[in-house]
C-alpha cells in the first residue's frame, strides 16, 4: 500500500523482517539446583541448632554433693534417691528472686491473687509492702510441676511479660517434660553460701527444701502429712498458723500449711528459722510433737534425714564471683 501523492521513484520499501528465533528461558541445570537446595536448607538447619538454646545439663547429686557446690551460674541436678526432685541452685539470691518471686506471689504469699500473675509494678509492690526485697522474699523455693506449669499458662493467657530468668526457667521446664498435663515433679531451690547466706544456713535452708520434695512426690509421705496435721489441736495448728503467716504464707492454703509444718517442725533445726517459741510452745512441747511425728513416718529416703547431722560444705569452694 502506498500515500496517495507520493512519486513512485520516492518509495521506500519496508520489507518486513525474519522472525528472530524465540529467546529459551534461563534454566540450571538440575544437578546444580539440585545442590543449591541443599546447600540452602543445610544452611538454614544449621542457623536454627546456632540459634536454638542448647538444653540445660543436669548432674544427678546426693545432698552432702548439691550441699558442696558453691555455683558460679545456675547449676541444676536431679536428687539421687528421688529423681523427680529437681534442685535449681542459684549463685546468688538476686537471680533466685528474679527467677521464682512472681511464682511465689501467684502460689503462697498471703493476700495476694491465687488465679492473677502479677506484673513488673504489682509484683514490686507486694515484695516491698510486706517489709521484703527481691532477695529476701524467699531463701528457698519449691513447687510442685502442676503449679509451675499453671503459673506459665496463667501468664501467657494474662499477657504478663516475664523476665529472661523465668523464660530460662519455662525452657528447663519444657525440656523436663513438665508442662504437660499429668507431670509428678517437684522443683526446689536454694542459694550459695554469700551473704547474707552462710554455709550453715544453705545447708538447713537444703534440708528443708527436700522435704518439701518428698511431700511433692510421695503420695504416702503426703497422706501421712495431712493425718499429722489433722492429729495437732486446734491450739497446735493455731500456733504454727500464726509462725507461718507471719513468715508470709497464706494461712488459707491448709495444704501449704501443713507442708511446712512438717519441714519446719521435722528438717529446721537451726533456731534462727525456727523453735518451739515461735509456735507458743516449750521445748519439750516440741520436741515431743517431733518424734511423735518421726516414730510414724513412712520408711523411705527422708526418715533417716530427719535426725541426721547436716552437711555443710567447705567454706574455701565459694565461687569467686559470688
Amino acid at each position: 500500500m502506498q500515500k496517495a501523492g507520493t512519486d513512485p521513484d520516492e518509495r521506500v520499501l519496508i520489507r518486513p523482517q525474519a522472525p528472530k528465533p524465540p529467546k529459551k528461558p534461563f534454566k540450571l541445570p538440575l544437578l546444580l539446583v539440585v545442590v543449591l537446595l541443599f546447600l540452602g536448607s543445610a544452611g538454614g538447619a544449621a542457623w536454627y541448632f546456632l540459634q536454638k538454646p542448647a538444653p540445660v545439663s543436669i548432674d544427678t547429686e546426693t545432698e552432702a554433693q548439691i550441699d558442696a557446690t558453691q555455683p558460679c551460674d545456675i547449676k541444676v541436678s536431679y536428687f539421687a534417691p528421688d529423681p523427680r526432685i529437681v534442685v535449681v541452685d542459684f549463685p546468688n539470691l538476686t537471680i533466685q528472686g528474679l527467677m521464682l518471686d512472681r511464682v511465689a506471689a501467684l502460689i503462697e504469699k498471703a493476700k495476694l491473687p491465687r488465679n492473677k500473675v502479677l506484673d513488673d509494678v504489682a509484683l514490686r509492690a507486694a515484695i516491698y509492702d510486706c517489709g521484703d526485697t527481691i532477695e529476701s522474699y524467699y531463701y528457698g523455693h519449691d513447687y510442685r510441676a502442676a503449679d509451675l506449669a499453671r503459673f506459665f499458662a496463667l501468664a501467657d493467657q494474662q499477657g504478663v511479660q516475664l523476665n529472661p530468668h523465668e523464660l530460662w526457667l519455662k525452657r528447663l521446664l519444657n525440656q523436663l517434660g513438665w508442662l504437660v498435663p499429668g507431670a509428678n515433679g517437684a522443683l526446689i531451690t536454694l542459694p550459695a553460701a554469700a551473704p547474707p547466706i552462710t554455709e550453715e544456713m544453705r545447708a538447713v535452708i537444703l534440708h528443708h527444701e527436700l522435704s518439701h520434695g518428698a511431700f511433692f512426690t510421695n503420695p504416702a509421705y503426703a497422706a501421712y502429712a495431712v493425718a499429722f496435721w489433722g492429729s495437732l489441736t486446734p491450739s497446735e495448728q493455731e500456733g504454727f498458723k500464726n509462725f507461718l503467716g507471719g513468715e508470709g504464707y497464706d494461712t488459707n492454703n491448709t495444704n501449704l500449711m501443713l507442708n511446712e509444718t512438717q519441714a519446719y517442725l521435722i528438717f529446721t533445726r537451726d533456731p534462727q528459722f525456727f523453735n518451739a517459741h515461735a509456735v507458743g510452745m516449750s521445748d519439750d512441747e516440741k520436741n515431743a510433737l517431733r518424734d511423735r511425728f518421726i516414730a510414724g513416718m513412712p520408711d523411705f529416703w527422708l526418715k533417716p534425714m530427719a535426725n541426721a547431722d547436716l552437711p555443710v560444705g567447705n567454706p574455701g569452694n565459694i565461687c569467686a564471683a559470688n
